[in-house]
């Protein structure tokens, strides 16, 4: 009998064991609905009676970082699970990714209810921590089906049309942004660039709402552009004309299955346009992601470095000729392959300029030199010479005006030789488009710096192909004016002068003026999404550091445009410097500026005592100033 009872417990305890191991689930490679970010993909999610574990892997930038916070949860049935632990990364720490640029840890949660389908991943509650909404556990999660209007689904491209040829106008331009797929708990970010290339003034504006899944851009265009649209994490390039109305469909969804590493949907339509440019648009959504291998490449071309100016430029026209080519006789409609035609245009002349940079890049990556030691290397010179050979790629169409880098390409090109004589050499004509850029850059300058025209910059407008370029002159100059007395009106910021000295020596010279005080400086820019979100991070700390005396300063560059960096001052407070190009260059290169943000804390002999890339929080700032303030 006693025998009998301990077989009976023996089959008892074994098919309980069984009972508890069958239920243990494994979900690999779940399905998800939504993810904020391509960095994190959830590899595989074990469920167990004692925990809920995320098998994580990280995609990142090499020898950057990446950092999990300490509230991150899980949500399951509209309950919160926070992490309790993780292996092979630390939480709330910097985990800084390998060279291979992937990584691998897991993350350790509360067990969660028997039959969940489906769980939120949220690292924090902040505006860009990582989230991955709809992670399927049932493993029967299907292809997503597009939440777009019929006629963008069934858009049929016309692949033999020809990009007209841009316009010189002016105009408002209003985009209106539809955007379905959304999840509870986040309000995609959406911004609309354009660069224009007369004034080289990067005009961006945020979408404003108007409803749930509705934004709006109003924005001022000086001629036929191509710009840029983020939404959440994607940066979409559609072209527009200067007074349009255009509209833009897209699913978040849609395209976080088409971005998906895990689960890609590589043929899903997310997107779509109506508008002037609509069809070509439509095309370019197909192309975004191939756009540099129609670039001039000379990262690990190191035979450069055996020849001199002339056979540079010579090179890089082969180099040029043989992308052209393949575009030719790519399978691209009519219209992608006369924009990539453009964007290589760009890119060749924008290589071709940057020649000495280009070279000593080279010989740093062939010889191992780091950038903070000096070359023994003599780099040629770059003269009018060198330049005029560019000639026979055809540099006077005014179609080039459709590359997303000609505001750059086309306008120092036209300023970097030195005379208009040598310009129409270089052109083939006394009037076009570079010619047009020479003469209405300095006076276009002169109206976003609020500074008055010489009589020299009014004669060369006056000059111009058409009289619109003084037009554009008087109607940018008074934009200007408005958006900074606007600003000054609402106060609660300072503009302060940038000190005449060296730029390498700029930063001593800016925090010398508030010697006695510690100094707190950000640098920025109105670009810069992590830049801003950190602003709105830090903001609840203000108060506190104005009331212990710290100074906070504010550094950005031309990069930003005036107009646009104007209006933010207001909401950010605290003194603002505005610098050169160079000025910037020359103060980064100094301090090892790798990218922004960037923090620096100096104590009140003007010492530097701490510095960060990427905003540490608010707990880490706190703590650094608290050292010293």
């Amino acid at each position: 009998m006693k025998q009998f009872h301990y077989l009976l417990i023996l089959f008892f305890s074994f098919f309980f064991v069984q009972c508890q191991n069958r239920a243990d689930r494994v979900i690999e490679r779940p399905v998800y609905g939504f993810q904020n970010n391509t960095t994190l993909e959830i590899d595989k999610v074990e469920l167990t009676d004692s925990a809920t574990i995320l098998y994580v892997d990280a995609y990142f930038y090499p020898n950057n970082w990446i950092r999990i916070d300490s509230a991150t949860y899980i949500r399951a049935n509209g309950k919160n699970y926070t992490v309790q632990g993780a292996e092979g990364i630390v939480l709330h720490a910097e985990h800084w990714m390998p060279d291979t640029g992937e990584d691998h840890f897991k993350l350790f949660f509360p067990p969660i209810p028997k039959n969940t389908k489906s769980i939120d991943f949220i690292e924090s509650d902040c505006a860009d921590c990582f989230k991955i909404w709809d992670i399927d556990l049932t493993g029967k999660a299907g292809a997503y089906r597009p939440d777009l209007p019929q006629d963008i689904l069934q858009a049929e491209p016309d692949r033999t049309t020809k990009l007209e040829t841009p316009e010189l106008k002016m105009g408002k331009t209003k985009v209106s942004l539809f955007v379905t797929g959304l999840v509870e708990g986040y309000e995609p970010s959406s911004r609309l660039s354009i660069t224009d290339p007369f004034s080289r003034q990067r005009n961006e504006v945020d979408g404003k709402k108007e409803a749930d899944g509705k934004y709006v851009f109003e924005i001022d265009q000086y001629t036929t552009s191509p710009a840029f649209l983020m939404v959440g994490q994607s940066f979409e390039i559609l072209l527009l004309e200067p007074g349009e109305e255009a509209e833009v469909y897209f699913d978040l969804k849609a395209y976080a299955r088409k971005s998906s590493r895990y689960h890609p949907q590589p043929e899903i339509v997310y997107a779509g346009y109506r508008g002037h440019y609509a069809d070509v648009n439509n095309q370019l959504l197909t192309v975004a992601g191939q756009l540099r291998d129609y670039e001039i490449n000379v990262r690990e071309n190191y035979a450069l470095l055996n020849l001199n100016a002339a056979d540079f430029i010579k090179a890089l026209i082969a180099l040029y000729k043989e992308k052209r080519n393949e575009i030719d006789q790519s399978a691209f409609s009519t219209p992608i392959k006369q924009f990539l035609a453009e964007e290589l245009k760009s890119s060749l002349v924008n290589t071709a300029l940057n020649m000495p940079l280009v070279y000593e890049s080279l010989y740093r990556r062939k010889n191992k030199i780091d950038y903070n030691e000096p070359i023994d290397f003599k780099i040629p010179a770059l003269t009018d010479k060198e330049l005029l050979l560019l000639k026979e790629i055809g540099l006077n169409d005014r179609n080039w005006i459709y590359s997303t880098a000609f505001p750059y390409a086309g306008s120092a090109l036209a300023t970097k030789v030195s005379s208009e004589t040598v310009l129409n050499e270089l052109t083939g004509s006394e009037n076009g488009l570079l010619q047009d850029l020479r003469k209405s850059i300095p006076a276009m300058t002169q109206a976003i710096n609020r500074e008055p025209l010489k009589p020299e910059m009014e004669s060369a407008l006056a000059s111009a192909s058409s009289p619109y370029f003084t037009q554009m002159y008087k109607h940018l100059a008074e934009t200007v004016k408005k958006q900074y007395e606007a600003a000054l009106s609402q106060g609660g910021f300072t503009i302060q002068a940038t000190p005449e000295v060296a730029g390498d020596k700029l930063l001593d010279a800016i925090i010398a003026e508030y010697k006695g005080k510690v100094v707190f400086v950000d640098f920025w820019a109105t670009w810069c999404g992590p830049c801003l979100n950190a602003m709105k991070t830090i903001k609840p700390f203000k108060p506190e550091m104005a009331e212990k005396g710290v100074v906070s300063i504010y550094i950005t560059n031309t990069s930003s445009p005036q107009g646009k960096w104007t209006t933010m001052l207001p909401e950010i407070g605290g003194l603002h410097y505005y610098l050169k190009g160079d000025q910037w260059q020359t103060l980064s290169d100094k301090y090892d500026i790798q990218g922004i943000p960037t923090y620096m804390i100096f104590d009140k002999n003007g010492n530097k005592v701490f510095e960060a890339t990427g905003y540490p929080g608010n707990d880490k700032i706190k703590e650094e100033l608290s050292k010293v303030w």
